[in-house]
């Protein structure tokens, strides 16, 4: 059996958990927080919604700024609590490296307001992939992921102040 590769970021936010869970999973969010990094483009736009975005198995594919793009499909959805989803199909870099990524949000209460703990799994395609990936993970994707969680707080602290 082929390893995985997995990081966590952890963040800390003034608002309360449901505000800054819909925030974090609203069906647009991907353009305003996942930009450019490094060798990683920006998520333009996502396209072809099979279903609403709170419904396990509802599939839609994202688009990147370098025309690149890949599948991501809802796993689980509890309000307020949990997100869950898988990512393939990647037509960019990844392809030849992962099958395919698990990405796990969970939310939870903390003493000034709300927090959230988000993994992201890696499924290296063959065992010779496994060493790439974890360099990838360790040289780019960490510094990816905090951006993009930073940015998940400043959208849902700026949209309790309005």
């Amino acid at each position: 059996m082929v390893s995985t590769v997995s990081y966590t970021v952890t963040r800390t936010s003034r608002v309360g958990v449901q505000q800054l869970f819909d925030e974090v999973v609203q069906e647009d969010v991907l353009p305003k927080v996942l930009h450019r990094y490094l060798l990683i483009p920006a998520v333009s736009h996502t396209e072809g919604n099979t279903g609403p975005w709170d419904v396990p198995g509802s599939v839609r594919t994202i688009r990147f700024t370098d025309g690149t793009s890949a599948r991501e499909e809802v796993l689980e959805w509890e309000s307020g609590r949990r997100f869950g989803y898988r990512v393939d199909h990647f037509s960019n870099a990844l392809g030849p490296l992962a099958t395919h990524a698990i990405g796990e949000w969970d939310f939870q209460p903390a003493p000034d307001g709300s927090g959230f703990h988000w993994t992201y799994t890696f499924y290296p395609r063959n065992r010779a992939a496994v060493p790439a990936v974890r360099l990838l993970v360790r040289l780019i994707w960490r510094g990816y992921m905090a951006k993009c969680a930073d940015r998940c707080v400043e959208l849902a602290e700026r949209a309790s102040a309005d």
